[in-house]
């Protein structure tokens, strides 16, 4: 009886946040909170993730990890990734310096539907495309890894940058990496946090990195949390660098917080005033 208790309560409470979910879309309160990714030599902004956050009836800020998984188990994530795809293109044509980035559900990696979406709000629009890179998760990518190719092969055709992300939290290997024609490899933040005091990660890691470039392809290390681990980072050969030591995920129109993040990022590369630089594939 306990077991049918928790399993219907767990049921109740999703019902709950989807409710909560799709009043939120309903009443645009649905937001970004924009976290920088930056060019490891320099500190230059390259891009800004794109962060779901949900503002709540009461004001306050809901994180997507909190809503997110319980939406694609009510199977309505394709409805959420849309949004995201539209509201992203928006900000990108708002300002025509900022470059975004943002990260798609397994669900949605190869769906056509999206695809369509995506086609229609870009198809005419390449200089919005350039300055766009789609995150797709490792384990996403892994399902079929023939259609994950497809998927990916459409998204850079329509002048996107793609990313595989989590890297070398799943079960890729180079044979996977070598038919996924991506332009971006984003190591997991689970190979990154406290590098400086695990040793025998930092030979996996060396090891991983000389794989990926032997690719051509760029690499960003996830969860850089300490300046410690930033400087490993760099000396290992890593491009770019994304974490909280380089800028909390920030609520905010895209532009202005492109501008506070350079601020911030300067003088931990003890630069006085940065510019952008692009990530080349």
């Amino acid at each position: 009886m306990v077991g049918v208790a928790n399993r219907l309560s767990r049921e109740r409470r999703g019902l709950a946040v989807g409710a909560a979910v799709k009043a939120a879309l309903r009443q645009n309160r649905l937001l970004f909170a924009f976290q920088p990714v930056v060019c490891a030599a320099t500190g230059k902004v390259d891009y800004f993730e794109c962060l779901l956050r949900m503002r709540d009836e009461d004001g306050s800020i809901v994180s997507g990890g909190e809503f997110l998984t319980i939406v694609e188990e009510l199977g309505w994530i394709g409805v959420i990734d849309r949004y995201v795809l539209k509201k992203t293109v928006q900000d990108l044509a708002a300002d025509p310096e900022v470059r975004l980035g943002f990260n798609i559900s397994g669900m949605t990696a190869g769906d056509r539907r999206w695809l369509r979406s995506l086609t229609a709000l870009l198809g005419h629009r390449r200089d919005l495309a350039c300055r766009l890179v789609i995150e797709i998760t490792e384990t996403a990518a892994l399902g079929d890894i023939a259609e994950s190719a497809r998927f990916v092969d459409a998204l850079r055709h329509a002048g996107c940058r793609v990313a595989l992300d989590d890297f070398g939290a799943g079960h890729t290997s180079l044979r996977h990496l070598q038919n996924l024609p991506v332009d971006i490899v984003k190591i997991d933040g689970s190979l990154v946090r406290n590098l400086t005091s695990r040793p025998q990660t930092r030979i996996f890691l060396r090891h991983l990195l000389g794989l990926i470039n032997n690719l051509g392809l760029t690499t960003v290390a996830e969860c850089v949390e300490n300046a410690e681990d930033a400087a490993l980072l760099r000396a290992e050969g890593v491009g770019y660098l994304q974490g909280h030591h380089f800028g909390c995920p920030t609520i905010g129109r895209a532009s202005c917080v492109d501008r506070r993040s350079r601020q911030r990022v300067a003088p931990r590369f003890g630069l006085r005033k940065l510019q952008s630089t692009t990530i080349t594939s």
